[in-house]
């Protein structure tokens, strides 16, 4: 087994060596979409510039260990077997910022028996007590302000999408180039932070990240410390991306002592037209985390490769291995490895001419399959009602946004 995770690393490194990036790496925050429809080409309803647009994924997924349980071990949307779900169903209400010394402000309701239970932060869809989460969440709803100082400061305070990882819960202006969600997204970072984050351009190659918030996925403090972390982006060239990603504080119930740290480095380039790459690793740290009251460490290391065949289809491939010695992000100590190729098709939905010729709106319904395997050096795959050390899935996803 270790020699397939040697093997992993490797292939990451190669792609990262050889492949370019594509539009399809989603970045959350101050990053652009690198493989995401921006916001700003997708159509929505306006009106005294406040705009609302939309966004479902439907999916079907299979797991040829065919689990008792009927759950997809270690995944984190697609975690239902054999059985068609609305994974998300989503509305957005915002108004962007236009100019300077201008307020804006961002609404995201989100409903579905995937995303919601996953992402809901603690206090609001989630119970502080039991845990339990339910099938609504709102995961932003933040207002800004554009405040004209030197290049561009931007702050904006509330709930808003988590700055770590180059994969995204996902919605119409930015969904990952595959369909499942890769161990980085589910067990390394967090999902939301409530709070303040203040968002500088320091000049068209480099920008800065500043945030203070309740910590990893609460709405509400459970403790009586702060969560700290920043990002400093770098856009070289029109192609490329790098981002240098950390986030510091106590996470855990009642315990102001023990800290939290992750460290990442982010980046995408692409390369030609029609290639694009990207990189995502990470390394975490939290004191007195495991059950012996010892640290905790975890690492990770993702690959990503698109390549668009022809405007509306393209093939994607993502390889990573995740790395869990004490067991304290997944539940059991262990190395995970995973291989997704997932092949997609875009195409324009014509809605009914009615609708169009009221408010002009084309939407946009996105068909794609997926092929994963994941491994690991413990048996923490169900298969039937025994556990082996991997588990293999297809999927189909239906998507629609405008």
């Amino acid at each position: 087994m270790p020699g397939q995770f040697s093997r992993v690393l490797a292939l990451v490194a190669a792609g990262v060596v050889l492949a370019p990036s594509l539009p399809g790496f989603a970045q959350q925050a101050s990053a652009p979409a690198a493989d995401a429809t921006p916001a700003t080409e997708a159509p929505r309803l306006c009106t005294h510039g406040i705009c609302a647009n939309a966004y479902a994924s439907l999916s079907y997924t299979y797991n040829t260990n065919d689990p008792k349980s009927n759950l997809n071990q270690l995944r984190v949307f697609d975690f239902n077997d054999n059985e068609p779900q609305l994974d998300a169903a989503q509305l957005v209400i915002q108004r962007a910022i236009d100019k300077p010394k201008e307020f804006g402000f961002r609404f995201n309701l989100l409903a579905g028996s995937g995303v919601p239970t996953v992402t809901a932060a603690s206090g609001l869809f989630r119970s502080r007590r039991s845990g339990r989460a339910q099938n609504v969440d709102i995961p932003e709803m933040f207002v800004s302000y554009d405040a004209l100082l030197g290049t561009g400061l931007r702050v904006d305070a509330g709930k808003f999408a988590t700055y770590m990882g180059l994969e995204v819960i996902g919605g119409y202006d930015g969904y990952n180039a595959e369909f499942s969600r890769g161990f980085i997204f589910g067990y390394g970072v967090p999902f939301t932070h409530t709070g303040v984050r203040a968002t500088y351009v320091f000049n068209n190659k480099v920008t800065g990240l500043f945030m203070v918030s309740n910590g990893w996925d609460d709405f509400q403090r459970r403790n009586h410390g702060l969560t700290w972390g920043g990002q400093v982006m770098l856009t070289p060239t029109s192609n490329a991306m790098l981002s240098f990603n950390a986030i510091h504080g106590p996470e855990r119930p009642d315990d102001d002592r023990d800290q939290r740290d992750v460290g990442e480095v982010i980046g995408t380039w692409r390369a030609r037209q029609r290639l694009n790459l990207g990189l995502d690793a990470l390394y975490g740290h939290e004191d007195r985390a495991t059950t012996l009251g010892h640290d905790a460490d975890w690492k990770a290391i993702a690959g990503y490769v698109k390549y668009n065949l022809m405007p509306m289809f393209s093939m994607a491939f993502r390889a990573e291995t995740f790395g869990d010695s004490d067991g304290t992000r997944t539940g059991t100590p262990q190395t995970l490895a995973g291989f997704t190729l997932t092949p997609e098709y875009d195409m324009p939905a014509k809605l009914s001419q009615a609708w169009r010729q009221l408010e002009r709106l084309d939407g946009h319904v996105v068909v794609r399959g997926e092929l994963r395997l994941d491994l690991s050096n413990k048996s923490v795959f169900q298969q039937n009602s025994s556990w082996r050390r991997q588990q293999f899935t297809t999927a189909i996803n239906l998507v629609y946004y405008f």
